[in-house]
């Protein structure tokens, strides 16, 4: 299938909607009493079984061997992920949660230095130092967040540098649908020992069963929009509007659950994304971007 590269763009801003959407449906689960445990517990359980029939229907061959114990670890790196996100959007604002989360590009970039894959020039630096600074502004005013969501927020996104980095090698060769169920199940295997090991009661209520059922399928519809427009126009070219993501959370939280936004969140989150953005057009950050975005951010 052939589609224009407007529609592909199009595709993508569907998915950071999607994606951006998530933590005000958490917000409305969080206020029956449900536990973030069970939350990504249904979460990944209902989204592995929307996404199985259609990995049947397509014939895709699943990872064997190394491959899979790979995206197996991916899964559990995914929980960690999860758990630290979720856990934050308890203890601080859906916006400022999103933003921390996209410092992760900046911690792609550093682990991509340690490694040696990137040289760490001064263009490179001076972007690092410019999302720096944006921390500090952004974390220096009132953000509506405690000491132990800000830590969790940041937690979440130094734990997706690292599944990054990781997918980056794994995804090479894989069918993006069949990897993505693994690490879904992953997920929901890992997230589930959490719920029975906190003793996590289930929804009873519509209302929290209608959030979990509206995260779920925004999972899958921001995975699929994403894989087919990053086909089109490339992992770089798509990171890059990804970037709208936070924002997007952001607006929802002041729009719907009457969040506020600071100046100095608005202006830090600010510098943070347009390092995040100048450092996705570098040539190496490209290839990286290319190889690990297969998969949802939160």
């Amino acid at each position: 299938m052939t589609i224009s590269r407007r529609t592909a763009i199009v595709l993508v801003l569907l998915s950071a909607l999607g994606f951006g959407s998530m933590a005000l449906f958490a917000k409305v689960a969080y206020a029956s009493g449900l536990s973030p445990s069970m939350l990504l517990t249904l979460r990944f359980a209902l989204a592995v079984a929307m996404l199985a029939p259609v990995v049947w229907w397509k014939r895709v061959r699943l990872p064997r061997g190394r491959t899979l114990a790979g995206f197996a670890l991916m899964g559990a790196l995914y929980t960690a992920q999860s758990q630290s996100y979720f856990t934050a959007l308890m203890h601080a604002s859906s916006g400022l949660v999103g933003l921390l989360l996209y410092v992760y590009p900046v911690l792609v970039t550093l682990l991509a230095v340690a490694i040696g894959w990137e040289r760490l020039d001064r263009r490179t630096f001076a972007l690092l130092a410019l999302a720096i600074a944006g921390m500090v502004v952004m974390l220096g005013g009132d953000l509506q967040g405690t000491p132990l969501g800000i830590t969790l927020g940041l937690l979440a996104a130094a734990i997706y540098a690292v599944y990054i980095t990781i997918g980056g090698r794994l995804t090479q060769g894989t069918d993006p649908l069949s990897a993505t169920l693994v690490v879904m199940a992953a997920a929901a295997i890992g997230n589930g020992g959490f719920a029975l090991a906190g003793g996590a009661a289930m929804p009873v209520d519509t209302t929290t069963w209608l959030a979990i059922l509206a995260i779920a399928f925004a999972s899958l519809v921001a995975v699929a929009c994403f894989l087919v427009g990053i086909k089109h126009i490339g992992g770089s070219q798509a990171s890059i509007i990804s970037t709208l993501e936070p924002v997007i959370t952001l607006c929802l939280g002041i729009a719907l659950l009457g969040e506020s936004a600071s100046a100095g969140q608005l202006v830090g989150g600010a510098m943070v994304l347009a390092a995040v953005i100048l450092l996705a057009r570098k040539p190496k950050q490209e290839a990286i971007a290319d190889q690990g975005c297969a998969q949802p951010a939160s």
